[in-house]
């Protein structure tokens, strides 16, 4: 007798595999909105993914390059691909001071951005 299939819950299986899910709320805007108990939580955060996003909407605007949410994914998801990741596993606090430290990928980041929209801006897929 063939065994039924167990069916799996994917919002969460997303959240599990994708800590910095912006829906998540691990987003470190603001450190200080938490009390001190949620200070001391670890998350896995990928800095990467943070300039990269910092820069994606200046660049857009810069290049006079389509806006919407298909291209900006496109481009976001293009530029995270040809950079190398750059995961940790700190605090809310202690990822912002990585992210103030990490400015030296700033040029690489900006590269990889500008390549995207490029490739972008020639194919869009809407």
């Amino acid at each position: 007798m063939a065994r039924a299939k167990k069916s799996f819950d994917k919002e969460l299986m997303y959240e599990k595999i994708m800590p910095t899910n912006l829906n998540k709320g691990a987003e470190p805007e603001n450190p200080d909105e938490n009390n001190q108990e949620g200070k001391n939580d670890k998350i896995l955060y990928n800095l990467t993914e943070k300039l990269v996003l910092e820069k994606l909407e200046a660049t857009m605007k810069k290049m006079n390059c389509c806006r919407c949410d298909r291209c900006k994914e496109d481009i976001a998801a293009l530029s995270l691909n040809n950079l190398k990741p750059m995961y940790v596993v700190a605090s809310k606090e202690e990822i912002n001071n990585k992210i103030n430290e990490s400015e030296e990928l700033g040029v690489e980041v900006t590269t990889a951005v500008i390549k995207a929209v490029l490739t972008v801006r020639k194919n869009p897929r809407h």
